[in-house]
């Protein structure tokens, strides 16, 4: 286009024209007004979607060969298992999202398994530590107490989960060896010698 076009064109757009042919803009602007004054267009309603409009777009379209039925049929049936497939595929995707944020949020919880602490541990001392620790194995499972024993760095051990309550028989065993019964429910016992001076 040359200038004076534009700059009709933008006086009938009602833009600010930056040209310099003023008759031209003169000529836009006035053409501008008379179609403001007497042009009434009636508002009209146009729906977002037009399903009669569609039908009818897509009707011409086949007429012209523009579409094949056939081939639109194979693609609807191809996509369907396709549509299927991302619906289970955006479904796992959730779930995984779900579990991820319950044991973030939640943490897993903690489980702790402890054989007695350090501070039920019941020392004594003998000067046959073996053989005390084979006459206490040998009294408590007499009292019906499943007891191990076993040596670690030196020093004699007995370990043994205690029936609760724990029975009289078992309690006069561990008094008789001044042991006092663990409130915990395990019993770990750690025989040493006398340390020599």
């Amino acid at each position: 286009m040359t200038d004076p076009d534009h700059d009709w064109l933008d006086a009938l757009a009602g833009r600010p024209s930056t040209g310099s042919n003023r008759g031209a803009m003169h000529e836009g602007e006035r053409l501008r007004e008379f179609i403001q004054r007497n042009v009434h267009v009636p508002e009209v309603l146009v729906p977002e979607r037009d399903a009669q409009r569609e039908a009818q777009l897509l009707e011409r379209a086949r007429r012209e060969g523009l579409i094949d039925p056939a081939e639109l049929t194979r693609r609807a049936r191809r996509m369907q298992p396709a549509a299927i497939r991302a619906l289970i595929a955006l479904a796992a995707g959730i779930a995984g999202v779900a579990v991820a944020l319950a044991v973030f949020l939640h943490g897993a919880p903690r489980t702790e398994h402890l054989r007695g602490s350090r501070e039920e541990v019941l020392r004594i001392q003998s000067t046959d530590p073996t053989a005390l620790k084979t006459q206490i194995l040998d009294e408590l499972h007499a009292a019906g107490v499943r007891a191990t024993g076993y040596e670690q760095l030196g020093v004699e051990g007995i370990d043994a989960n205690l029936p609760e309550p724990v029975p009289p028989r078992v309690r006069e065993v561990l008094t008789r060896h001044h042991l006092n019964v663990p409130t915990s429910g395990v019993l770990r016992i750690e025989i040493a010698a006398p340390a020599t001076p």
